[in-house]
């Protein structure tokens, strides 16, 4: 399995740490949702793990260990993640890490534990792998994926090693995209800010109906043809983290437009007659306002607050009632 290409510097610098013998104990591999984190993790442990690695650290996808690691059977490779989506990384889950981190590879070589995502632990959790982190058994490499690492205790991230993946050179993502399938991969690029597998995410037929939809709708409540309390009704009920994202990406245009800074960069380039009419709608501080409330919004995801109500006075606000 190899790395992703716009992963080559992660990739090198890990080979140079593996043949000076001081890959870290832990490693914290951070960087915006939908960059390749996992695969990046997934292709250094099996390449770690290989019997027969080829030059480059790649496994070579043919011996024992390889056979288990595509099985998902390899006893020296756990993967911690949440039970369900959105679901919290519970203590009981890193005591059996814990209780296990001591024991002797099976097959002589490192065992490796990839946690992700890392800051869906809870308290009790990062305090419990907070302790193995202290003193970690040898050979045992932890990777911790985030993309929000500052949601990570201070105690957790001074622990670990960074590894950093930034989101790729759009040239590089489109090349990367385009044999994945006949789509406007630009326009979605730029919806996904950038991210490829948020890209690639927003390419079926179900979520770009829904944005379409979002989009009409947000313009007409901007125009006060839309009602703000039935939008807040209809926008909760499905990937509300992806509309907030979509309205997010919407207002950093309009903002921009409206302080003249042109149309290059865009999130929505495929909406561009609709952010040209809006935009002077409003002033660039309003813009600025709105971006605000729904950072505020956003954040009170993670705080389990009423979103409906949080929703409706955001789209009260946008649509001039509030």
């Amino acid at each position: 399995m190899n790395p992703l290409p716009w992963q080559r510097p992660q990739w090198q610098r890990m080979q140079t740490l593996q043949g000076q013998g001081r890959i870290p104990h832990a490693l914290l591999i951070q960087g915006p949702e939908g960059v390749g984190k996992r695969v990046f993790a997934d292709a250094f442990a099996q390449g770690l793990l290989c019997i027969n690695p080829r030059g480059e650290g790649a496994s070579c996808g043919e011996c024992r260990t390889c056979r288990l690691l595509r099985a998902g059977t390899h006893p020296d490779l756990t993967w911690v993640e949440p039970e369900a989506e959105g679901k919290a990384i519970r203590i009981d889950q890193i005591r059996e890490f814990t209780q296990r981190e001591a024991l002797t590879s099976q097959f002589g070589g490192h065992k490796i534990w990839i946690i992700t995502p890392a800051d869906a632990m809870n308290g009790a959790a990062a305090n419990a792998l907070l302790k193995t982190l202290e003193e970690p058994a040898p050979a045992t490499l932890i990777l911790l994926l985030t993309s929000r690492s500052g949601a990570l205790p201070a105690t957790i991230r001074s622990r670990c090693q960074s590894l950093s993946f930034p989101t790729p050179a759009a040239a590089q993502a489109l090349e990367w995209l385009t044999p994945q399938g006949d789509q406007d991969w630009a326009t979605l690029l730029a919806v996904a800010a950038g991210s490829p597998f948020r890209a690639i995410a927003l390419a079926t037929g179900e979520r770009q109906e829904l944005r379409g939809r979002v989009l009409e709708q947000f313009f007409k409540l901007l125009l006060g043809q839309a009602d703000p309390i039935d939008l807040a009704e209809e926008w909760h009920k499905p990937d509300l983290s992806l509309v907030l994202h979509w309205l997010t990406g919407l207002l950093v245009d309009l903002a921009r437009l409206s302080t003249n800074t042109g149309c290059r960069e865009l999130f929505n380039p495929d909406a561009l007659p609709e952010l040209l009419v809006a935009a002077p709608k409003r002033s660039a501080a309003q813009w600025q306002g709105y971006l605000t409330a729904i950072y505020g919004v956003r954040s009170a995801i993670e705080r389990q607050l009423n979103m409906q109500m949080q929703l409706e006075a955001l789209l009260l606000r946008f649509s001039g009632v509030l």
